[in-house]
């Protein structure tokens, strides 16, 4: 088996340290064992083909394939205390540990927990002085005397593990602190009292590694430190970093949206992560042990964009010295700071990774196992809340935790915008990627972005054949729907809705009009009553005319070639709305919690008519623009034209009859109720417009 040949050559080499791979443990001790441990067997494929992805590509299906099946595999063996206890067990458990490092960082450590181990000699892989009644290690004698090479002593390794029962106490407090129904005072006290209770511990640390040098590396010396002596400096770091990143993560325990007034140990744990990161160069043995330090101090930074460009540098691992990586956790932190540059407001970072959509649900079971082993799975993850929120193991000692593949998401579920190159899809996606989603855009092209998170996929309404496409190539759990160009929309959406449901999509937007109420009607309004009656989470949008079409469609050719917006509106007035603003509520509808079932008008807070924008462009361009007023046949031939159904460019013509009516002159507020922000304003547009010269003349 390729992966596994991978394993054994490759990847074992990365999971210790260059001066210790004689006698590697994984090597010599858990590659024999996986004849008999399916679990263990696609761990390691997992791990070598995560690995292989990150360098080759291509690789992704198959590392989440043997993922999930090492999953099921220790689902479905955990309930036997003589499995949960076997090396091959979890030894699997650390290989997928190992593996979701690239899920936001949950098992960096998990090196040391071998190293450690080993030393011990306890005969498990996870053993140590970490376990629930805090005792310490056994002391048989090693089973491999030499190993680790950087901590002969053990020393290290024992000073971090009990650091570790610090993490697992404040990641169970992090997942307290996200439920709703506990009290959040009582959370916050303990929180308090765990935060004292570290630094009594810290103070009783040696000075050797309390109060190390920041510049040890160049430090002078009679002579150079050793391979192993190098090492143990690096894991002393880590251990400071380590630490560091609790302070941090209790304070924001304690005080999740502090940043106008952060507190001094929150500064000042900041200021030792960054130093120790500045001293650490790329590729050195322990550096993956600063990750959980370094993304730490990332989600207390607030808009520090020289901080956050040192974090991005550090959090970067390079395939070819290193299996660890935090990519994941760098994806998170940049969709975190987007966020507060954007609105200048901080986020909870626990928040964020819910809406990402990475989770691993851990479902609790009655029946009871090894203390161990339960212990095992709370530690490996100390800084996920997601994986802790139903685990107790300091109040509920003899439960252990099963691990629930059902709904789990190892991938991201995507976005699938319709009409991916339109005005308003082509300024969904870019939002919903910046929070973190990954897009689908389904156009005629099939184009999309290079940058990541961008998936193009051909869709054409006219070819139902391609209607299931995106569904077979990607797993999508929302759509935003721009309706065909037909006047019969409802059974081609109806087919391609129907396929979508059957393909799991759970949520459904469409992009209507402010002239279709949902119900009967013509165009889009049949789409929406469909879907509101399919039982599915929907929200249709009823936007009102486009700012946009002056500048990228209908009349941008009329206006900068003849100096005139033709229309058969007459004086109407009509509240338009930029594609910004409607992206944005789009992208909310898409996104949000609670889905809102319902449908949203979609206006500018300003009214004017056509001759009124006329006579905003004149001044603003310094030359003449005038509205010309045509009928309601002539616009429908002039739209028919442009090659769009006879049907439909009638419906088209109509619409503009109503603005004639008043029929558009409608107030909402619902662009601020679910932004925030209120609308963009014409004036806004129109100068920033000219500031581009898209009326400039050729």
């Amino acid at each position: 088996m390729p992966y596994i040949h991978h394993f054994i050559t490759v990847c074992c080499r990365f999971l210790v340290y260059a001066n210790d791979s004689e006698g590697n443990p994984f090597q010599d001790q858990l590659v024999p064992q996986a004849v008999g441990c399916p679990a263990l067997l696609h761990a390691m494929a997992a791990v070598s083909a995560g690995h292989l992805d990150r360098s080759q590509g291509k690789h992704d299906l198959e590392a989440t394939k043997h993922y999930y099946m090492a999953l099921r595999e220790l689902s479905t063996t955990l309930s036997d205390p003589a499995v949960a206890r076997a090396d091959s067990t979890l030894g699997a458990c650390l290989l997928l540990c190992v593996y979701e490092t690239s899920d936001y960082l949950s098992r960096w450590f998990s090196l040391l927990d071998v190293s450690g181990a080993l030393f011990s000699g306890g005969g498990t892989l996870l053993e140590g002085n970490y376990w629930l009644e805090n005792s310490p290690c056994s002391g048989k004698q090693p089973t491999i005397p030499n190993f680790p090479a950087y901590d002969p002593n053990g020393s290290n390794a024992n000073h971090f593990h009990e650091l570790m029962v610090y993490m697992a106490r404040m990641s169970r407090l992090s997942s307290e602190s996200m439920n709703k129904d506990m009290d959040q005072d009582i959370v916050r006290h303990e929180a308090t009292k765990v935060l004292h209770e570290l630094h009594l511990w810290w103070q009783s640390c040696p000075p050797s590694i309390r109060d190390q040098s920041n510049d040890w590396r160049r430090q002078p010396r009679p002579q150079k430190l050793t391979i192993a002596e190098t090492l143990e400096e690096e894991g002393i770091s880590s251990i400071r970093s380590c630490m560091h990143a609790c302070v941090i993560y209790l304070n924001h325990i304690i005080n999740p949206l502090a940043h106008d007034h952060q507190n001094y140990e929150v500064q000042e744990a900041i200021s030792g992560i960054l130093d120790i990161a500045n001293e650490t160069p790329e590729g050195y043995g322990l550096e993956m042990g600063l990750y959980f330090g370094l993304f730490m101090a990332g989600i207390a930074v607030f808009n520090n964009p020289e901080v956050e460009d040192l974090l991005r540098r550090k959090l970067k691992a390079d395939t070819r010295v290193s299996i660890y990586h935090a990519d994941r956790c760098l994806e998170l932190l940049e969709v975190l700071w987007g966020r507060q540059h954007r609105y200048g407001a901080k986020y909870d970072w626990r928040q964020v990774q819910k809406q990402m959509g990475i989770s691993v649900r851990i479902r609790r079971s009655a029946y009871s196992s090894s203390t161990r082993l339960n212990a095992a799975y709370l530690l490996l993850r100390p800084c996920s809340p997601t994986i802790m929120q139903h685990i107790y193991v300091h109040e509920c000692p003899q439960r252990v935790s099963t691990i629930d593949t059902t709904g789990m998401v190892s991938e991201k579920r995507k976005i699938l915008l319709l009409g991916g190159t339109g005005k308003v899809s082509s300024r969904i996606a870019p939002l919903l990627v910046t929070d973190g989603y990954h897009v689908v855009l389904a156009s005629r092209s099939g184009t999309a972005p290079s940058e990541r998170g961008y998936y193009g996929i051909n869709f054409n309404w006219d070819d139902t054949k391609t209607y299931p496409d995106p569904f077979a190539a990607h797993s999508i759990s929302a759509v935003f729907i721009v309706a065909p160009f037909v006047s019969e929309q409802l059974p081609l959406a109806k087919e391609f809705i129907d396929i979508a449901v059957k393909s799991g999509v759970k949520r459904f937007v469409l992009l209507s009009a402010s002239a279709f109420p949902v119900g009967p009607g013509p165009l889009m309004a049949p789409v929406a009553q469909y879907l509101a009656g399919l039982g599915v989470q929907y929200a249709v949008l009823r936007p009102s005319y486009f700012m946009q079409n002056f500048s990228e469609m209908a009349h941008l050719h009329t206006i900068r070639d003849a100096g005139q917006i033709v229309t058969a509106s007459g004086d109407g007035k009509v509240p338009f709305v930029s594609t910004n603003d409607i992206a944005a509520v789009a992208a909310k509808a898409l996104t949000i919690e609670n889905s809102f079932n319902r449908d949203i008008l979609i206006v500018g807070d300003e009214l004017f008519s056509y001759g009124e924008i006329a006579k905003l462009m004149s001044e603003a361009l310094g030359r003449e623009i005038t509205h010309v007023d045509i009928s309601e046949d002539a616009f429908a031939a002039a739209v028919e034209k442009f090659g769009i159904e006879k049907d439909y460019a009638r419906a088209l013509a109509k619409l503009e009859t109503g603005v004639k009516e008043g029929k558009e002159m409608i107030v909402d507020d619902s662009v601020l109720r679910i932004t925030g922000t209120p609308p963009v304003k014409f004036r806004h547009f129109l100068n920033e417009a000219i500031e581009r010269g898209v009326w400039a003349k050729k």
